[in-house]
């Protein structure tokens, strides 16, 4: 089992729908630490809430006990959360041991040998851990990676109180608030029964020593896996004797969580990791792994699965002033005062004169930021004027640097120096006039190993490119989030503060309300035309906004690349939906970015096509009327996943046109291209080109294979 968000490819032919007649519509990285609370089923999303399972952290290998035969008996153990031991107190048999994807996924089963054992706030687990697909070959490999600090899953708390019966699961179902696979059946016991799809994950070549610990113990390991493991269309799934299999199905789950149980080996036996969450399992890459443990064929193996409430989580916001009560938690106009006063500070802050000098790179500590909202001083402050270097002096690189505001020569002129004067662990408010270049970040950073700074609260994006980030700086914004640190932007444009959050790889920047509301929704990218839509086209859209929302529930996202024309309009319709709405502005002279996305990041002009990385958090791709910026889009999208850069998405081109379908040459090319080879045969199964917005939902259900 593995729980990435995540959709793949189906058959079915490369579609052109139905055009309707032209009428008008009417419209309409969870937080481990976060408090346990009643489980719920409210019946809309609140602006704070988000749902996910109790349970532990993930356990690691303190030592190996015995090995032989390439098995080997270790043991783990688990730091458990005070909250979570408070829920679990007096049932602790109810915690399920649920084995971590990636090692499921190399075919290592890794089985309970007894009820964990619980000291205070740890628990201690012994584990057999064995090469169950033979295929795979990773037993020879074992040695290698199964040592005293493998990560090795989490404990799961799974009562049998907040489990659903039949009739609430087929309720949740024909609600589309739970989507499942296609070919589902639930049993009088309150189990589901899911079917795996007609596929299987094969690797392309036989894998690696390196690989096989990068997969297993490195952070961005499941990312190497998702391309060194590839899928087969099958038409029966064949299970052989004493061997396995890895496979998938298609499962969206918002509110709930899963837990497979193995209650007939006859069907197959899957591995232990049986527990899928909510929000992280969303698509058709929720990967199965089976075993056959008798002697006998097994065509087609299921599992069953019983269903439970998530728990509802209302997480504490983040405040560029670390004191969430006097933002008022209730009181938006509050909160609004404050991003008022930071703005106020920084313009106290910055009084000094500039004189000759090319930018203002100013920077000042405070170990509370309270006390500059009452008017007081900085424990630190320094304003000193940098003066560029003569770009003869260095390299050609250099003179790019300097354009930055980077002064080479001489550390005298960094006010970081003010930085040396923290003591170790004082984790203080780091104000800057300038998101911070070369060489403030890497002293920042060394701060930040020693736990000087907790926070970095900025000003301005860039001197020469005002709100645009580069793709330096985005690696940097990468490393922060890497180190602990939280980043606020001041924004000036806006007149808000906002908080740098990351949803996998790819940070974007919210208000504190909006936090884990952008972590959680389902995101839909739009891509398309600076030219607006026609009056007509836009009824379609809001009509297709409709329908996804009624497959997929409210808590969904849109996200666009921010400008004017057809994106706004998005922007516009979606806003008045209730949906949450974020873009991913790049610097041009032919758009004015628009003001009301509720999250966002910027990119430089030239970091045009790194900028496409941050539309990875989306799990669908819906393409407008565009041109050759679009046309662009299109063509990256597809790439990245033919590579295995992003998971294969069914894709979407909306129509807006009278006289045939304005994407028609692509469709023809397209065809062509998968014809001569030169194109991977699923691609045509999974584009739809329609001017009919209740075909989309039809789409994803059959592509998707949802029932």
């Amino acid at each position: 089992m593995d729980t990435e968000p995540s959709v793949s490819m189906m058959q079915g032919p490369l579609t052109t729908a139905p055009r309707p007649r032209r009428v008008g519509y009417s419209s309409r990285n969870r937080r481990r630490d976060a408090p346990f609370t009643t489980a719920g089923g409210s019946s809309g999303p609140r602006i704070d809430t988000m749902y996910a399972t109790p349970e532990t952290g993930d356990g690691w290998i303190t030592q190996i006990n015995a090995r032989a035969n390439g098995e080997f008996q270790v043991e783990a153990r688990f730091d458990i959360p005070p909250s979570l031991r408070a829920l679990t107190h007096g049932r602790e048999s109810d915690l399920v041991f649920a084995a971590r994807s990636r090692l499921a996924r190399l075919g290592i089963d890794l089985r309970p040998l007894q009820p964990p054992i619980y000291a205070g706030d740890q628990a201690r687990l012994r584990i057999l851990i064995v090469p169950a697909i033979r295929s795979f070959g990773i037993g020879e490999h074992l040695e290698r990676i199964v040592v005293p600090g493998l990560r090795v899953g989490r404990l799961v708390f799974c009562p049998e109180d907040n489990r659903l019966h039949s009739a609430e699961i087929h309720k949740l179902i024909h609600t589309n608030q739970l989507q499942v696979p296609a070919g589902f059946s639930i049993d009088s016991r309150g189990f589901l029964m899911l079917r795996p799809q007609g596929q299987i994950f094969q690797f392309r070549k036989p894998l690696t020593p390196d690989e096989i610990t990068a997969i297993a113990t490195h952070a961005d390991g499941k990312d190497l896996l998702n391309r060194l493991q590839i899928r087969a269309l099958v038409e029966h799934i064949e299970l052989p004797p004493r061997d396995g299999v890895v496979t998938a199905c298609s499962m969206f789950l918002h509110r709930h969580y899963v837990v497979l149980r193995n209650l007939d080996e006859s069907l197959g036996f899957h591995l232990q990791a049986t527990v899928l969450d909510p929000i992280s399992t969303r698509g058709t890459n929720i990967y199965l792994e089976f075993i056959n443990r008798s002697e006998q064929l097994i065509i087609n193996p299921s599992v069953a699965a019983s269903v439970h409430h998530a728990i509802e989580i209302s997480p504490p916001r983040r405040y560029w002033h670390g004191h969430p009560a006097s933002a008022g938690e209730s009181a938006p106009g509050v909160a609004a005062a404050t991003d008022q006063a930071l703005t106020e500070i920084f313009d106290r802050l910055e009084a000094t004169p500039l004189g000759e000098c090319y930018s203002h790179r100013m920077m000042a500590l405070t170990q509370d930021p309270l006390e500059l909202l009452a008017g007081g001083a900085p424990a630190r402050l320094w304003t000193q004027p940098q003066t560029p270097l003569d770009p003869c002096r260095g390299t050609d690189l250099a003179a790019g640097l300097v354009a930055e505001g980077l002064a080479l020569d001489t550390e005298i002129e960094l006010g970081t120096r003010i930085l040396d004067d923290l003591p170790d662990g004082a984790r203080a408010t780091l104000l800057l006039g300038y998101f911070p270049n070369l060489i403030e970040h890497t002293e920042i950073c060394t701060a930040a190993l020693r736990e000087r700074i907790g926070r970095i609260i900025f000003r301005r994006a860039s001197f020469e490119h005002g709100p645009f980030f580069s793709e330096r700086d985005h690696g940097r914004l990468a490393d922060y989030e890497g180190l602990g640190i939280e980043v606020f932007w001041c924004n000036p444009a806006r007149g808000h503060v906002v908080r740098n959050v990351f949803r996998g790889l790819r940070g974007y920047f919210t208000t504190p309300e909006l936090v884990e509301r952008f972590r959680t929704s389902l995101i839909f990218a739009f891509y398309g035309s600076t030219e607006p839509l026609r009056l007509g086209a836009l009824a379609r859209i809001e009509r297709l906004l409709v329908n996804l929302k009624s497959l997929f529930g409210s808590d969904l996202s849109i996200l666009t690349g921010g400008g004017p024309g057809a994106m706004l309009q998005v922007t516009n319709v979606a806003h008045r939906l209730g949906l949450l709405v974020g873009s991913s502005f790049i610097e041009t002279i032919d758009q004015e970015r628009n003001q009301t996305a509720d999250y966002y990041q910027t990119f430089q002009a030239r970091s045009r096509q790194s900028r496409q990385r941050w539309f990875e958090i989306a799990s669908f791709h819906i393409f407008l009327l565009g041109g050759v910026g679009t046309l662009e889009e299109i063509g990256l999208t597809l790439t990245d996943m033919k590579l295995g850069v992003i998971e294969a998405a069914p894709i979407v081109f909306f129509d807006d046109t009278d006289d045939g379908l304005y994407w028609e040459g692509l469709q023809i090319q397209l065809r062509r291209m998968v014809s001569d080879g030169r194109a991977p045969d699923w691609l045509l199964d999974n584009i739809l080109m329609t001017a009919d917005p209740d075909a989309v939902p039809r789409f994803y259900k059959r592509v998707l294979r949802l029932g």
